[in-house]
């Protein structure tokens, strides 16, 4: 048997920095959740309690009008580690005796990359499958992109979404036709994640646009750095195992097992993590600033995005563009 896995807390530290260079949106979205919270949860679900809004009133000067005694009405968004995603190998005694120069870089960091795809391709699904109260139209290149992101962050403004950690998420299609646009502003990335440093395309009306490969060519999102809670959860080692070791670091993490298959003389490399996700919904207000309440249970909403319906429009003849 090889003795390659004698150090796994060292494997598995390389696993999780190549796994920080390599995913792009979950490091837009702060908001995660790990075992500490789902700790003997029902259903593998914990409830993230969200304060309750109350409207304030004028009681009247020197004259009083009737006084209003408003319910406090909390709302909750559920989270749920629904997902188990995990990339598995098996390594021969040949080829771990005579073919594998560098395991970290041959081994671990390909397994690495499909966890990290795997990150992706879920938050691209759960902004994919979202309801969205607010949606504008981006007609390709016959449109001004800055005219769009303007439309958007007015609809954001209006639902009261912070001003900071706003992006424009956008797919190869989409990235393409505002890339043409020659009014895009340079942006400071100094204090962006690497990876997303990589993605940025420029800024327009207060976004940081940025392209990511699990948005299909045409999706495209405005997005609030709120807008989605994260759950990462490594499994705890098993006690079969070879060696085992889980490495965690800025909400993310990933555990690394190695065991030995004395019926195929081969070592297994097997990365995984628990894994899940949802959007985050707001309390649905009245015109009257008060919440809207149906069957007992406050009415929730995802306000906190904008989804852009992408349609590749060319410009005018004779426009010159």
């Amino acid at each position: 048997m090889a003795h390659i896995f004698q150090k796994a807390e060292k494997i598995a530290g390389t696993a999780l920095g190549i796994l920080q260079r390599q995913i792009l949106l979950p490091s837009l979205f702060p908001e995660r959740r790990g075992i500490t919270d789902f700790k003997g949860a029902k259903g593998d679900v914990i409830n993230i309690k969200r304060p309750a809004i109350l409207k304030a009133r004028d009681a009247g000067f020197r004259s009083r009008n009737a006084l209003v005694m408003d319910d406090l009405l909390t709302s909750r968004i559920q989270v749920k580690l629904s997902e188990y995603p995990y990339s598995g190998v098996s390594l021969s005694d040949e080829e771990l005796t005579l073919d594998i120069e560098n395991f970290a870089q041959e081994v671990t960091a390909p397994q690495t990359a499909a966890i990290a795809r795997y990150f992706e391709d879920g938050i691209a699904k759960t902004l994919k499958g979202a309801t969205y109260v607010h949606t504008v139209d981006f007609n390709g290149l016959a449109d001004d992109p800055r005219k769009v992101a303007i439309q958007a962050r007015k609809k954001l403004n209006t639902s009261e979404v912070p001003a900071a950690g706003r992006y424009w998420l956008v797919g190869a299609d989409v990235s393409a036709a505002i890339a043409s646009f020659g009014k895009l502003l340079d942006v400071d990335t100094s204090g962006l994640p690497e990876a997303v440093r990589e993605g940025v395309v420029g800024r327009l009306a207060g976004f940081t646009i940025v392209e990511s490969n699990a948005l299909a060519p045409t999706d495209s999102y405005f997005v609030h750095s709120s807008a989605l809670a994260l759950a990462y959860v490594t499994p705890v080692a098993p006690k079969g195992a070879t060696s085992a070791a889980v490495a965690a670091e800025g909400g993310l993490a990933v555990r690394q097992l190695f065991d030995y298959d004395a019926n195929a003389l081969a070592d297994r490399s097997i990365l995984s993590v628990f894994t899940g996700g949802a959007v985050v919904t707001d309390p649905k207000l009245k015109a009257d600033g008060t919440v809207q309440v149906t069957g007992g249970e406050v009415v929730m909403e995802f306000i906190r995005a904008v989804k852009v319906n992408y349609s590749e429009v060319e410009p005018p003849a004779g426009t010159g563009e």
